[in-house]
């Protein structure tokens, strides 16, 4: 019976999620005019593309070697390809079922190294708290040069097409929201923290402290964070090369590109397959937000993702096949 519930409640979540993904689709296309959307495509320069992609894959390299040297100071010593290869594995996956290749990723290395997956998992959550460190950085920085451009993309996400009837206050609500709560706890701290919830709370802030003193004592601290600092590098410069692509887009500025990145970053983070419909319909709103037209900005939007989309299915697709060859020749020896 247990099984059959979570059956039932899996088929809900990613009908959901494609659902999602499907009606922000609809908000991004709607009133878009095919014939012009087709003639930027078929103008766009596609060795941009070309470049972006290829920031991509250094990013899923640097990724997994950064992986290598997390899990080094637990005593592992995975070779560094098939840690490439996992990370890999997590982004093709992530296509088809999104927060799916975490697992994917930590069982794939598991195989072929046999590292316990909880190990992998750990390292996993403290290099995501990372990554969302650098989001968050990359967002103060496009906050502090476009924090005008920020306001109106929340405005304009919020609103109908048209831009119209959007909260002009919804930016200054969320800020107010955020330091509210932070009021409310210092008043009511010693009645929070008696509560259950908050123990689980403080329990998941210490190991994260740990993982981070962790990172302190690795032999290879410095290789470490430069391979975070050059992860985010490649993928600003994977969005902000494709700005050449397109005439239109050619003149925006690296000031500019940090706003889409945080666009794009955040149609990613929406849980539906591969970004789809989140990541057009965001992106093409920041376009708008820059002063494009709605058939410019989508058009940036497809180019980018579907050429990231290929570059991950291929090297996706790639890195399984590499895996299963490692497996069959491990059972062998």
């Amino acid at each position: 019976m247990s099984s059959l519930n979570d059956l039932l409640k899996n088929i809900l979540k990613y009908t959901i999620f494609i659902g999602l993904a499907v009606g922000l689709l609809y908000l991004a296309f709607r009133e878009t005019d095919p014939v012009q959307l087709w003639e930027d495509l078929s103008h766009a320069h596609y060795g941009w593309v070309l470049a972006s992609m290829i920031m991509g894959y250094a990013a899923i390299i640097s990724r997994g070697i950064r992986w290598k040297l997390l899990l080094e100071p637990l005593g592992y010593h995975p070779k560094t390809w098939n840690s490439i290869h996992a990370v890999s594995v997590l982004y093709f996956v992530n296509l088809a079922i999104p927060r799916a290749g975490e697992v994917a990723r930590c069982t794939s290395l598991n195989q072929v190294e046999d590292i316990p997956v909880n190990k992998l998992f750990g390292t996993v959550l403290l290099e995501r708290t990372i990554d969302f460190v650098f989001l968050i950085l990359v967002f103060i920085v496009s906050l502090i040069l476009n924090f005008g451009y920020i306001e109106e993309l929340f405005n304009l996400t919020s609103s109908n097409s048209n831009g119209e009837g959007g909260s002009s206050m919804l930016l200054y609500i969320t800020i107010g929201t955020l330091v509210g709560f932070v009021a409310v706890y210092f008043v009511f701290r010693r009645r929070i923290q008696a509560l259950p919830i908050f123990a689980k709370i403080r329990d998941f802030w210490t190991g994260l402290k740990e993982g981070f003193r962790s990172v302190t004592k690795m032999k290879r601290q410095g290789a470490f964070w430069a391979h975070s600092v050059f992860i985010w590098v490649n993928y600003f410069f994977m969005v902000y090369v494709c700005f050449f692509a397109i005439e239109e887009t050619a003149h925006l500025t690296i000031a500019d590109g940090f706003f889409v990145m945080v666009a794009a970053s955040l149609g990613i983070v929406i849980p539906v397959p591969g970004g789809i419909g989140a990541y057009h319909y965001l992106v093409s709103m920041a376009l708008v937000v820059l002063g494009l037209t709605k058939d410019v900005g989508l058009a940036f939007a497809t180019i980018v993702h579907s050429g990231q989309t290929l570059m991950l299915f291929g090297t996706g697709a790639m890195a399984m096949f590499i895996l299963y060859l490692e497996r069959r020749r491990k059972k062998t020896t």
